[in-house]
């Protein structure tokens, strides 16, 4: 697996089937999956969601084979200077669903 680039997310932000195989991204705290925050997906090979809306992504340390549908903007690209705020706003995500 390579890391993606911003380059891929751009390419892709009309249409999530861009997105390439083998190579791995970061989810972001921006997109609809705050919640995994800085974890590291790859696009998924056989079967899952394939459309312009989004694609499967399998979530590269997952034991359970963990499967997101996203789309370039829930991703950004590994080492991007905004990945080290991640874990902490991924805390204070989760302090918030705690405290409801």
């Amino acid at each position: 697996m390579t890391p993606g680039t911003s380059e891929q997310l751009a390419a892709a932000a009309q249409d999530a089937r861009a997105l390439p195989f083998d190579t791995i991204f970061v989810i972001g705290a921006n997109g609809d999956w705050k919640h995994l925050a800085g974890q590291r997906v790859h696009r998924r090979h056989n079967g899952g969601f394939s459309n312009p809306d989004g694609v499967s992504m399998c979530i590269a340390d997952a034991i359970n084979h963990q499967t997101i549908i996203a789309e370039a903007s829930d991703l950004i690209a590994p080492g991007a200077m905004d990945q080290g705020e991640l874990y902490l706003q991924r805390i204070a995500i989760c302090a918030q669903h705690a405290n409801r």
